[in-house]
């Protein structure tokens, strides 16, 4: 998205930023969870200056105490897509900044040394997730936790040789938006997609056990082949219970550890009247543990490894999960993402972000995590109907995140 040399503000006299925006340009489209189109425009024509209460006036004019420390003005590139915090652009150092204005005072954090090492950040932050689910080979095969956190640092040491400037700005903190986007999409590396009659993603039993301990229950129940019954002919669902197990005591989900039984046995009132349910079928799927949010027994289904709920208290979508690799994939993210929110930034203990005065890594987290977590299993998030989308917009629990 290039800018047309005579739609430049005579403030912007960075001549390498000038070159950069007519010959290069910002990206057309939202990266990196970073938004470089006009408020309420396709695209940008110009650079407004950056002025108090905004940054919607037009370019060249008066900037209020639009000024960082080098004394530049300030233009507006675009914003962040998890706040109103605005990118902007320093007319005479090149640097830009995330910013906003409070109670009319100009507070920024450097967000790249300049334009061209800004869209290299861009580039290596979203090329993070590529093959991560699709691509059975990348990274030799690897999945899992370890992995992530190995993705996570390699991206990291390629993101610290493309801006030394902005690491070595906020040395020894971080600098700020860039380490949470990565990890939001290091998280894809904890799995892979299955293949054609397999179950919906592969990983190995680290997932599972990572995902124990995050969830506050810390114990994982294998299934031993007597605990199955017959009717369970998902033959890959059968491998998962054995060689994998399910997390115990979960806030979310809570497993069943004795042998498994149909949702008829376990809730005969529940299926007595075959005539006063729509979800009379299920009482013969199997019932494998309690979704905890909404106090519901999750059904499933022996034949096609699927997950659903019962009819219950607010009444939510059968739908649950594809199958139970999705719902640990999916709860793993989520519980994944909240540990980040809770475990490292909303407690205030950490001196990571001791120098940020804009950026708020729970606004991202909060914002993004939950398109993370739909992309595992679209469907489980296709209505508000759905459990995962009620437990995310309920007003009481503040959402999955918050």
């Amino acid at each position: 998205m290039r800018i047309d040399m005579s739609a430049l503000p005579e403030g912007l006299t960075h001549g390498p930023s000038r070159r950069f925006l007519t010959e290069r340009g910002l990206p057309e489209a939202p990266a990196a969870a970073l938004d470089f189109s006009a408020p309420g425009e396709e695209r940008p024509t110009a650079l407004a200056a950056f002025t108090e209460g905004d940054g919607g006036e037009a370019a060249g004019g008066e900037v209020a105490g639009g000024e960082v420390a080098g004394g530049g003005r300030l233009f507006v590139l675009g914003g962040a897509d998890y706040s109103d915090a605005r990118v902007v652009l320093d007319g005479e150092s090149g640097e830009v900044h995330l910013a906003e204005w409070v109670e009319g005072e100009l507070r920024h954090d450097l967000l790249a040394s300049g334009l061209p090492a800004l869209d290299a950040l861009i580039k290596e932050t979203e090329s993070v997730a590529e093959g991560a689910w699709e691509d059975a080979d990348a990274y030799d095969g690897r999945r899992g936790p370890a992995v992530v956190a190995e993705v996570r640092e390699a991206a990291e040491a390629r993101l610290r040789a493309v801006d030394p400037r902005l690491f070595a700005a906020h040395s020894p903190d971080a600098p700020p938006h860039w380490g949470t986007a990565l990890l939001l999409r290091a998280l894809r590396w904890g799995a892979r997609r299955g293949g054609p009659g397999g179950l919906a993603y592969e990983f190995g039993p680290d997932l599972v056990e990572e995902l124990a301990g995050l969830a506050d229950g810390g114990r994982v129940h294998r299934y031993r082949p007597g605990d199955l019954p017959a009717s369970l002919t998902h033959e890959p669902t059968r491998r998962l219970l054995i060689e994998l197990g399910l997390p115990l005591g979960g806030e979310l989900f809570d497993a069943w550890e004795e042998p498994l039984r149909t949702m008829a046995d376990v809730h005969p009132d529940l299926y007595a009247d075959p005539d006063a349910s729509s979800r009379a079928y299920q009482r013969d799927h199997l019932a494998i543990g309690r979704w905890a949010w909404c106090d519901l027994t999750v059904a499933l289904d022996g034949a096609s490894g699927g997950l659903e709920l019962p009819e219950g208290e607010g009444e939510p979508e059968a739908y649950l999960h594809q199958d139970l690799s999705a719902l640990l994939h999916a709860w793993w993210m989520c519980e994944r993402v909240r540990g980040e929110y809770y475990g490292r930034w909303d407690s205030g203990d950490s001196g990571d972000s001791g120098d940020w005065q804009v950026f708020d890594p729970c606004d991202l987290l909060a914002d993004q995590g939950e398109a993370l977590v739909a992309a595992v299993d679209p469907e489980a998030f296709s209505t508000p109907g759905h459990s995962w989308r009620m437990l995310n917009d309920d007003p009481y629990t503040g959402g999955m995140f918050a």
